[in-house]
């Protein structure tokens, strides 16, 4: 099976100095993946090369079995993107948000059932479809997102910080979204600063020190305790470094 996402050898260099070097993984279809680290790690950086945001300065970046750096456009069409704030039209229901953002990312217009249908796998309760977005919390608007990746038919859903800013129980509802979102065989990044939360929903912790990939851990089994433990010692070496 082709891996959602693919990346070898990453690079990006500013002012002369290496931000990401040598950042190599894969995430395969349906799996969820988070990477953390310190600030200044690479991690936003990581993510805009591979959301086509940046060029990268070497290496490869591979979305659905299609090369993102020489082919941006097909690419672009096989993932959806979701800043840590998530924009919406104050003004249109999630409904027609969703439709139109689908529009915009796709050229298709798809029927109103199977726009309410992606809402709800993605976790936006029934009574919010046809309510304004201005009404909407950070949670719901998260939600919308989802829905586009599944309604678009993602292979790639990269996050920056999803969870920052939700209370216990939303950024719980969210993760659960996402799991349902990974089920569907949808690939999942998230930069996040938020161990705890990534326990929960990820099959893979990838830490950053150094613009680098500093341990690859499976969390089933370790503590939040313990990854936080380990996250700490990474930041701490890197600052001594």
């Amino acid at each position: 099976m082709t891996s959602a996402l693919l990346v070898n050898d990453l690079a990006k260099l500013y002012g002369g100095r290496e931000i990401v070097r040598g950042m190599s993984f894969e995430i395969p279809a349906g799996a969820i993946v988070a990477l953390l680290g310190p600030n200044g790690a690479g991690k936003s950086t990581t993510m805009k090369m591979c959301a086509g945001l940046i060029d990268p300065d070497g290496g490869k970046i591979s979305i659905g079995g299609v090369d993102a750096v020489a082919d941006p456009g097909a690419a672009r069409r096989l993932f959806t993107y979701l800043p840590e704030n998530v924009v919406l039209y104050e003004e249109l229901t999630g409904r027609e948000n969703l439709a139109h953002l689908l529009r915009l990312a796709t050229g298709r217009k798809i029927q109103t059932s199977a726009i309410d249908a992606a809402l709800l796998q993605a976790g936006l309760p029934r009574e919010a479809l046809g309510r304004r977005a201005g009404t909407y919390s950070k949670g719901m608007r998260q939600k919308v997102g989802l829905a586009l990746a599944l309604a678009k038919d993602a292979k790639l859903l990269l996050l920056d910080e999803p969870t920052s800013g939700l209370d216990p129980h939303s950024a719980s509802e969210f993760n659960a979204a996402l799991k349902a979102v990974s089920a569907r065989g949808v690939g999942v990044l998230m930069a996040t600063h938020d161990i705890w939360r990534a326990r929960e929903a990820a099959n893979r912790l990838l830490i950053m020190a150094q613009g680098r990939i500093a341990l690859d851990l499976d969390p089933q089994g370790l503590s939040a305790e313990e990854i936080e433990r380990r996250f700490f010692f990474e930041a701490s070496a890197e600052n001594t470094a």
